[in-house]
């Protein structure tokens, strides 16, 4: 499976979950307000339901056909009523190993490959 393929899927399942208005708590339905495992584990069940093997995991968030390994970070900029969200930006680049934004997990990613250059899932 090539990675243009494992974009367009994804983002498939996200519009098709989004459009389904799912309910979290007492948000506005939609996709907005569901944590990462939550949108996660939908993108694992519908790349099941196509035949393709997805596992979750720790990391990297999502393994697929065991070629892949994808780790997802949800940007929020608004709340659930418009406003913006403070410290966004700030969680999502916070640049040290160990913290779970985009960079961190860049870092941890990095580490699962070994010296061949094969991906340790």
């Amino acid at each position: 499976m090539y990675f243009p393929d494992i974009i367009k899927i994804i983002a498939d399942i996200l519009k098709e979950f989004d459009d389904s208005k799912p309910i979290f708590r007492t948000y506005r339905p939609g996709i907005g307000p569901f944590g990462e495992p939550q949108i996660v584990g939908v993108i694992k069940n519908c790349y099941i339901k196509k035949g393709i093997s997805a596992v979750t995991k720790r990391t990297p968030d999502l393994v697929i056909e065991n070629d892949w390994g994808i780790e997802f970070k949800i940007v929020r900029p608004f709340g659930d009523n418009g406003n913006e969200a403070e410290n966004w930006s700030v969680n999502m680049l916070h640049p040290y190993k160990g913290n779970v934004s985009l960079i961190g997990d860049a870092i941890k990613l990095s580490q699962l490959i070994n010296f061949a250059g094969t991906a340790t899932f």
